[in-house]
């Protein structure tokens, strides 16, 4: 029997389930006639262009022969990957493959790279093969369960074509489009599937909050107090706390005398249910939130903490629960921390250590792999984001099990002759899994006295008349726009029901690390913004008919859906699409290729690429700004200077000190100063 893993730490576990014992890369039963073998992920990847003929090589001359429609799909060996694949061969040469489990992981990826590696190998036994399908923590028991309930191999093709349906689609996308409009526009663009649909939702946020017209308002906030607790309410006239005046609040203020009295109040109770377990996008988003880690970062933090450490489950992983058999697994790891975290652990509620607890033990809502869970005590000699990552999962870990919080929403009327004062919040009964933890408290909730009272006639505190403005919707950051992916929202389509996720947990940092690495969106703070050449491709996208569907997260969910559900079809539709429509694209406007972006000093001019140095196109009316090709002799690029000038800062690169005559290594970041600019050196920690 030969038994084929995704992973060399999947391997190891149902080795140790099975008593399979180590042996040249392999892991081989007591008889020797069984074998277990590890992949790294994908050992293959798709041809490009230029491996089925060379005329492909240059985008520009096979222009006229687009679009680019393998026949047949064929894959090649991915670099540094030769030596896995010919231990996997070694491996189908040496031991019987009639009787084959597949057990890469438990979702559609892990089905194509498994796909991938038998067809490599020329696997023949496909009729009673078996598939290993299991998404729980592989404890031993767990493992042979999961191989003794093994079903065929064929009942899990439909995941298969799903599989190779969407990276045959987006490479058509990718290879065609991308040449399109780079050969047209005489600009390098990138055109993806889904990372065009979420460029274009920042594209689409970020224009409406430059169009959007604020409006002045007014209110009348009064502060009032009951038993040293000071709480707000808000004047109100026919059902409306908002006045296009402060004229008639002015007169009312005037008018209020020392107190206002509790005129009706109803109450709602409500509990908020203790969190979910993390999975990888709900640890991006709290981390981003909280930490200011990218999601890129937290991923590599808590792989690190997975491979590295060994103190934390794997985190590639959508689910949030962990499976049915799980139970004892987990009290085994909360006695553990438990022990280190005496004062988390007086929380909670162990008796909640149940597999009728299904929020948080429920294989039928597990997905691929089961939620992250420390598994180990921390490791002192860690960096302080890697504290910061698994302190979060921890901390998630004890509350899961603690008493969900009870509250009541209470909404008040106050009245102080004809006027009417509204007030809205709640009272707390029990803060349950929320007591101590204000970061997951909500600081805009008003707070009430828990004794207040219909009738009670309570004093002001204060009183003033506010002016504000209305305010557009915020920039997307990490954490929004990784919740967008999660459960889209049309930005354009009122009422949208909810939409298919875009992407997978596993590849969405990767998909926003891309678009700022190239350069189509800018991170400014916690802000992700369009950049001038992520405008110039969405724009230029908008205006070909054929294409401006692929900015619509309502199309692209669409897309995935069908996907899911009818992989033949969608390719062939892809299929078709490219064929016909590709032939027709045709760009309008080329890029500028010198702009670089607006001059952040005078705002009027664009930053231009010159021999020496990239500098602003209105040096002739004063502009002194300019940031040299060569600083310290590290080489300054476009891109370094876009970065720069949308505030954010390089790569490590290596400079030469003339002072010291030392080398040294540093980001470059530019800080703007009343009009004035200098460039910070941010060193290694």
């Amino acid at each position: 029997m030969i038994i084929l893993t995704e992973k060399p730490s999947v391997a190891r576990d149902i080795a140790r389930a099975l008593n399979y014992k180590s042996s040249e890369g392999y892991w081989v039963s007591e008889s020797g006639r069984d074998c277990i073998v590890a992949a790294h992920g994908h050992l293959l990847e798709s041809y490009l262009p230029d491996d089925y003929d060379p005329k492909w090589k240059s985008w520009k001359t096979s222009f006229q022969d687009l679009p680019i429609v393998p026949e047949t799909f064929k894959y090649k060996i991915k670099d540094n990957c030769s030596e896995t694949l010919k231990k996997i061969e070694r491996c189908f040469r040496n031991f019987d493959s009639r009787e084959f489990i597949l057990a890469t992981d438990a979702e559609r990826e892990g089905e194509v790279i498994g796909a991938e590696i038998l067809e490599y190998v020329e696997f023949a036994y496909y009729t009673t093969a078996k598939r290993f399908w299991v998404s729980e923590a592989l404890t031993p028991e767990v493992v042979r369960k999961g191989i003794a309930n093994a079903q065929p191999l064929s009942n899990y093709d439909s995941y298969k074509k799903a599989g190779f349906a969407r990276a045959e689609a987006d490479w058509l996308v990718g290879m065609n489009i991308s040449r399109v409009l780079t050969v047209q526009a005489n600009k390098l663009l990138s055109f993806g599937r889904v990372q065009t649909a979420i460029l274009g939702a920042i594209y689409l946020r970020d224009r409406n909050i430059a169009n959007f017209i604020p409006k002045d308002y007014f209110q009348l906030i009064v502060t009032l107090t009951k038993n040293n607790q000071n709480f707000n309410v808000i004047f109100t006239k026919d059902n409306n706390d908002r006045f296009d005046d402060d004229i008639n609040l002015k007169i009312v203020q005037g008018n209020l005398g020392e107190k206002l009295l509790i005129q009706s109040i109803t109450r709602e109770d409500k509990t908020e249910n203790v969190p979910q377990l993390f999975n990888i996008t709900g640890l991006q988003k709290y981390c981003s939130n909280k930490f200011h880690l990218t999601p890129d970062e937290t991923l590599k933090i808590a792989q690190s903490l997975y491979e590295t450490h060994k103190c934390l489950s794997y985190p590639r992983t959508p689910s949030v629960v962990l499976g049915d058999d799980n139970v004892e697994l987990f009290r085994q790891k909360y006695e553990l921390l438990s022990k280190v975290n005496p004062k988390l652990a007086s929380r909670c509620d162990v008796n909640k250590i149940s597999n009728t607890n299904k929020r948080l033990f429920n294989s039928a809502n597990l997905t691929d792999h089961h939620a992250l869970i420390p598994l180990n005590v921390l490791p002192e000699n860690v960096s302080e984001n890697e504290r910061n990552v698994y302190n979060a999962v921890l901390l998630r870990f004890f509350q899961t099990i603690m008493n969900p919080c009870k509250y009541q929403v209470l909404t008040l009327d106050a009245l102080q002759d004809n006027y009417h004062f509204i007030g809205k919040g709640r009272t707390y009964i029990d803060k349950g899994w929320k007591e101590n933890f204000e970061e997951e408290q909500d600081e805009e909730t008003e707070v009430f006295p828990n004794d207040i009272e219909k009738g009670d006639l309570l004093k002001i505190v204060k009183s003033e008349t506010v002016a504000k403005k209305t305010t557009p919707k915020k920039h997307f950051t990490d954490a929004t726009i990784l919740a967008l992916m999660e459960n889209p929202r049309d930005e354009d389509v009122e009422k949208t029901g909810k939409l298919v996720g875009l992407g997978t947990p596993a590849t969405r940092a990767g998909i926003i690390k891309e678009l700022i690495d190239r350069t189509y969106i800018i991170q400014k703070g916690q802000q992700l913004i369009i950049s001038d050449l992520g405008k110039f491709l969405i724009e230029t996208v908008i205006k070909i008919p054929a294409l401006k569907d692929f900015i619509s997260l309502k199309t692209t969910t669409s897309w995935e859906e069908k996907l899911t559900t009818e992989p033949d079809i969608f390719l062939s539709n892809i299929k078709s699409f490219i064929m016909n429509e590709v032939p027709k694209i045709t760009v309008s406007e080329k890029w500028i290729e010198n702009e670089i972006g607006k001059c952040p000093i005078c705002h009027k001019g664009n930053i231009s690429e010159g021999q020496k140095s990239f500098y602003c196109s209105e040096y002739q009316n004063g502009c002194k700004f300019s940031i040299s090709k060569n600083i310290l002799g590290a080489p300054i690029t476009k891109s370094d200077a876009m970065l720069l000038i949308h505030g954010k800062s390089t790569k490590f690169k290596k400079m030469h000190s003339q002072k010291t005559g030392k080398d040294f290594s540093a980001k470059l970041k530019l800080k703007i100063m009343n009009g004035n600019y200098q460039f910070d050196y941010i060193f290694k920690e």
